[in-house]
């Protein structure tokens, strides 16, 4: 799954303007906006200790014919607008976009085309983990490292509790309870009358066995 963040603003802003029947010739409002949402996704994923160079920035807007209530997110094959035909490249998004979902001649460029939101995708690329099905193999063993007294809601008193160490829990192992599993990230809490079956790559099913 790719880490990301999303920034985005609200305005208002004509692509083409039905009144004056003409596409936007001023493109700095758009890209100052893209610019300003870029850094701050940009100044996000660095703090995270991702390098700069890994960085990937997406660009959507959400666009609407005049004042309809629907609005149609478009991906923007451009960062940055630079020309009418880069326009022209967005309203034929929109438009394709717009009859995809709501048919084909439901267009309406008579009302207007303007985007009322700009939204970047700042993210970085991470190789996919597959988890693989765990084969069927007898219940492994293993020994806890020590003990340990522990309170439990609902018992009177402590009780001893078997503490053991993740690393010397192979797949497969079934723990019962009461017992702790220790991670260098968490701690698995196996009550009395549960246990805990050790999969692969780290994760435990906990399963409950009866009731007090």
């Amino acid at each position: 799954m790719s880490q990301l963040h999303i920034h985005e603003r609200s305005l208002y802003l004509m692509l083409y303007d039905a009144t004056k029947r003409q596409v936007l010739d001023d493109f700095t409002r758009i890209n100052e906006t893209v610019a300003l949402l870029e850094e701050l996704g940009r100044e996000d994923l660095l703090r995270q200790g991702v390098a700069p160079d890994a960085i990937r920035v997406r660009v959507e807007f959400d666009m609407r014919y005049g004042n309809q209530l629907a609005q149609t997110a478009v991906v923007s094959p451009i960062n940055r607008v630079r020309s009418d035909q880069d326009v022209m490249t967005l309203l034929d998004l929109f438009s394709a976009n717009y009859q995809k979902r709501y048919g084909v001649g439901s267009a309406a460029p008579e009302a207007g085309i303007r985007v009322n939101v700009i939204r970047v995708v700042s993210y970085v690329e991470h190789d996919a983990v597959m988890l693989e099905r765990a084969a069927p193999r007898p219940a492994a063993t293993t020994t806890p490292g020590s003990t340990r007294d522990c309170w439990y809601d609902g018992i009177e008193g402590p009780v001893s509790t078997r503490v053991y160490d993740i690393a010397d829990v192979p797949e497969g192992a079934v723990i019962a309870g009461p017992a702790l599993v220790e991670t260098p990230h968490t701690t698995y809490l196996v009550y009395p009358d549960w246990s805990l079956t050790m999969g692969r790559q780290g994760s435990a099913w906990l399963e409950r066995h009866g009731v007090n």
